[in-house]
């Protein structure tokens, strides 16, 4: 890694308070441990984090002492179904409860979710936690040769690039990121990125699923190639004519990548492609079914998460709201991290402005977050050009700020009519969870 690499990694992490650095190289010695030392490791940290729950956590301790359940009695992985099964829902009800009655200890900061299931939720994670984010991300982009530090271009929204003040921009360039909006894949737009991306040097390419897929049949349709080293997706599901569009454009390989912060979860795709390795160094990953019983390996089931890192406030068998399956099996890498074998949920849809662009979904996540008063909100698409809003409010004042925010969309999104509505009534899945993008219109 060169001297200016390294300065500007060093500076980046001083201005966030992170060791992401020093994680990320013990993380890429850990990841070819056996998966017996990884599960060891794993059940020394949990036992250690309900140890903590129990004495500083009121929410846990309240809990465990009802159940008649003391730390001593999680002598085993399976043990951990002792204890609640937590959602967003329960978390936001008891968040005073959850937080450790220690949390000056852990330098916390408070963050929120990007709200792709519709509902934003804020929390606190130390500044470890924050270390090992980094690590496992820049582990999973190592896989395409690339190194931190490396030019990268960054296409996503509010979830990845918050903003382009003098701050943020100063953040970039440490990062040493080209961030490329995926709010307006307008063709002028696009033009630009292709362009961007030919005569910058830029060999790494990492962005929302549907928003490389986009990029990649606008380039296709133009008759256009890139040679990059590596595209990386996140966020979305990454459909097989979504990787085989963007290897098309991009001439390389596409590696999928999966991340919940909140949970402590980060997972990638490696050389061999047969699913996502799990970060088991920092997060617990459960798979359950319906009545919340353990199924086998490859059974699909609801994803329940364990940061085994976050002390300042506790996530233990948190449901984040996905579908999945997991293998124990060996992976030919000779990685011992376990693998999701797929994943389902968290698709983020576009929607179609008056002109028939597509306006990512993740436009809505960003614009309702910001307000505390929006507890839940949904977006329904039934003509281009046109959207139904439903929002859930907390308080009823905050009702004097939807024409303010109505002709914000409007105009952002560049749509002719948008309606607002109040209530607590949502469209649900099959499977009973809330989707905030609803896109009727045929593409």
């Amino acid at each position: 890694m060169g001297l200016i690499k390294r300065l500007k990694i060093f500076v980046m992490e001083k201005m966030r308070k992170t060791n992401g650095m020093h994680y990320y190289k013990k993380y890429k010695q850990s990841q070819w441990g056996s998966q017996q030392q990884l599960t060891s490791s794993q059940f020394k940290k949990l036992t250690e984090l309900i140890s903590h729950a129990y004495k500083h956590v009121p929410y846990y301790k309240d809990y465990m002492e009802k159940a008649e359940i003391e730390p001593k009695d999680i002598i085993s992985l399976k043990d951990l179904n002792k204890l609640p099964i937590v959602d967003k829902a329960e978390i936001k009800l008891h968040k005073r409860e959850m937080v450790t009655n220690n949390i000056e200890d852990y330098n916390a900061a408070e963050k929120r979710t990007g709200g792709s299931t519709g509902e934003p939720l804020k929390y606190y994670v130390p500044k470890l936690s924050h270390s090992l984010m980094w690590a496992n991300l820049w582990r999973g982009w190592s896989v395409t040769g690339y190194q931190p530090g490396d030019k990268i271009a960054i296409l996503a929204g509010g979830s990845l690039l918050s903003g382009f003040d003098v701050k943020r921009k100063l953040y970039y360039y440490l990062n040493n990121w080209i961030p490329f909006s995926s709010y307006n894949m307008s063709e002028k737009t696009m033009k630009s990125y292709v362009r961007k991306l030919k005569k910058g040097n830029v060999k790494f390419l990492y962005g929302y699923a549907s928003s490389a897929y986009e990029l990649a049949n606008f380039m296709i349709k133009r008759g256009e190639s890139i040679q990059l080293d590596g595209v990386i997706t996140t966020s979305e599901v990454l459909f097989p004519h979504y990787r085989k569009a963007i290897e098309m454009a991009f001439t390389c390989k596409v590696f999928d990548q999966y991340g919940a912060n909140d949970g402590g979860v980060t997972a990638f795709e490696c050389e061999q492609h047969e699913g996502l390795h799990i970060g088991m160094e920092r997060c617990l990953v459960e798979i359950v079914d319906e009545e919340g019983n353990s199924v086998p390996d490859g059974v699909e089931g609801r994803i329940l998460l364990t940061d085994l890192s976050n002390y300042a406030m506790p996530f233990i068998r948190y449901e984040v709201g996905d579908y999945g399956a997991i293998s124990t099996k060996p992976c030919p890498c000779g990685r011992g991290l376990i693998r999701f074998t797929h994943i389902k949920g968290r698709q983020q849809e576009f929607i179609y402005s008056a002109g028939n662009r597509k306006v990512h979904g993740g436009f809505f996540s960003t614009t309702f977050r910001q307000y505390d008063a929006i507890e839940q909100f949904q977006v329904i698409q039934d003509n281009v050009g046109e959207v139904r809003v439903r929002l859930k409010l907390s308080d009823s004042r905050f009702e004097q700020n939807i024409e303010r925010i109505r002709r914000r969309i409007l105009e952002q999104a560049e749509l002719n009519k948008v309606n607002l509505e109040i209530t607590d009534n949502f469209e649900k899945t099959r499977g009973g969870k809330h989707k905030f993008v609803i896109n009727n219109v045929s593409d």
